[in-house]
Parts: structure tokens; C-alpha cells; sequence
């Protein structure tokens, strides 16, 4: 399999764990949706030009990461990261969803703060942003355990999200941390001690 995208995005580095933590061979090729010269090979693999796209072995092109990262949990047997079903199986869904969405929003301030001509921001819109992920962030770090992972001795998929968010937004915007999520920086430690996510890390 062929991962396309970088691992300074949060959805293809939680992609990109998702495929170590299950043992599956597979080859990144780290090309940007923000480099031109990335743009015309991007497209050819997803011409909308977003990462992550997963080719198989086959040749079917994944894209998206919640697409993807079910896939990869429907064809892992034993090795799945989102339980199989009834309420564990919400709940799980239910982070992965708060995490998505809030690294939605961190990818949004990036955008808007870190990319955008300082002439060009618009502060109101830049603290309603602020806004969505502090309180995404607060509304994990309120759900995470004091130790181990939501998974238990390991981590399970909406782990792998929230490690993922926490490591982009210290990255990009650390200043968004500053009202202190002290779990979540304990769980993304202990995530990025496990080799195969700590290799991941951008930096």
C-alpha cells in the first residue's frame, strides 16, 4: 500500500499509525497539498487534492481519513482500533469525531494565522476559531483517563486522533494550549513512547 501525504497533517499521521499500530506494510509518500510542485502528482492519486489518499495493493484509491481508517478496521480481524460494536463502539466513534472536528478547526487557524498575509487577518473570525479548538480540547482533556489509553494498555483509534491533534496544535499554534490540558499532553507522551507513533512525530 501507498500512504500520500505528510505527517505534519494530523489526518494523515493518524492514518499513518493507524497502518503501523496494525503491522501493515506500506510505503509514504510524502507529498503536500500546499506545494505546487506536489500538486499534479496529488492529483493524479485524488483530484481533489486533499490528503490522505491510501492506494492498495490493488489499485483502489482510499481517501479521507475516517473512509480510510474504517476500511483498515473492517479488513484487521483481531487487529481492529474501534470496537466491533455497541456502546464501546460509540463512544470510540464519538472522540474520534470531537478530535477530527476540532483538528479541523486547528488546521483552520493555521490557515488563517500561520499562512494567511498578516494584512489579511481578520481577528474576530481568528478568536471564533481559537474558540472551537480550546473547547474541543476541553471537552477531551474532561474525557481522558489520568493513565494508559482510552484503548487500555494501548491505544485505540481515538487515541491515535487526539495524539495526533495535541502534537499539531503544540506544533502550529502552541498558544492554544495555554489554559493547560494537562491529560491530553499525558496521553500524547505515552502515544509518542510507543516507537511505531513516536516515529511519526512532526517536528
Amino acid at each position: 500500500m501507498i500512504l500520500y501525504g505528510r505527517y505534519l497533517s494530523p489526518f494523515v499521521r493518524r492514518v499513518g499509525c493507524w497502518l503501523a499500530l496494525q503491522g501493515r506494510d506500506f510505503e509514504l509518500r510524502a507529498l503536500a497539498a500546499t506545494d505546487p510542485n506536489d500538486l499534479p502528482k496529488l492529483k493524479e492519486v485524488n483530484p481533489v487534492a486533499r490528503v490522505p489518499a491510501l492506494v492498495l495493493d490493488d489499485g483502489t484509491v482510499l481517501v479521507e481519513s475516517f473512509a480510510i481508517c474504517d476500511w483498515l478496521d473492517e479488513t484487521a480481524g483481531d487487529g481492529r482500533l474501534v470496537p466491533p460494536s455497541g456502546p464501546a463502539r460509540r463512544d470510540c466513534l464519538q472522540r474520534i469525531a470531537v478530535a477530527a472536528a476540532t483538528t479541523d478547526k486547528a488546521v483552520a487557524m493555521v490557515y488563517e494565522k500561520n499562512r494567511r498575509p498578516e494584512e489579511l487577518h481578520w481577528a474576530p473570525w481568528q478568536e471564533r476559531v481559537a474558540a472551537q479548538v480550546t473547547g474541543g480540547l476541553g471537552q477531551l482533556e474532561a474525557m481522558a483517563p489520568e493513565d494508559g489509553f482510552f484503548g487500555g494498555a494501548e491505544p485505540d483509534g481515538s487515541d491515535l486522533a487526539i495524539m495526533a491533534l495535541y502534537d499539531f496544535v503544540a506544533l502550529t499554534n502552541p498558544d492554544l494550549l495555554d489554559a493547560g490540558y494537562p491529560r491530553l499532553a499525558a496521553l500524547a507522551d505515552r502515544a509518542n513512547a510507543i516507537p511505531a507513533l513516536g516515529a511519526t512525530k512532526p517536528g
